[in-house]
């Protein structure tokens, strides 16, 4: 049986979801677990980068563009600003460790559940 990923856009090409579609016999391909509403479609093409927060990469609001088979920002900068907004950029760390400092205090760690001790 063949089956494939394939992105459902509403009639103003706007991504909604990605479904798995099954290829059947006498049907063609038929979707899995998702009925498409009216006006939407299939597109065969890999999903669209969603932006997780401010700041990230991706899209607010991926639209498909048939004439260049790529997605595309639908959102205004209006509607961008005001996502952002809404899902501000998460907290970072003034400094990072490193690998080589994360992996000391792991082993720290471990030594310490363990009942050894290393201040000696």
């Amino acid at each position: 049986m063949d089956y494939k990923h394939s992105c459902v856009v509403d009639i103003n090409s706007i991504y909604k979801t990605l479904v798995l579609v099954l290829l059947e016999e006498h049907q063609g391909w038929v979707t899995q677990n998702y009925t498409l509403a009216e006006g939407e479609q299939l597109i065969d093409t890999a999903p669209p980068i969603m932006r997780p927060h401010a700041g990230a990469a991706g899209f607010v609001s991926p639209k498909w563009d048939s004439d260049t088979s790529a997605w595309i920002e639908a959102a205004t900068e209006e509607e961008v600003e005001a996502w952002e907004a809404e899902h501000p950029a998460p907290d970072l760390p003034e400094k990072v460790p490193t690998a080589e400092e994360r992996l000391t205090a792991l082993e720290g760690a471990i030594l310490a559940m363990m009942g050894v001790r290393t201040d000696v």
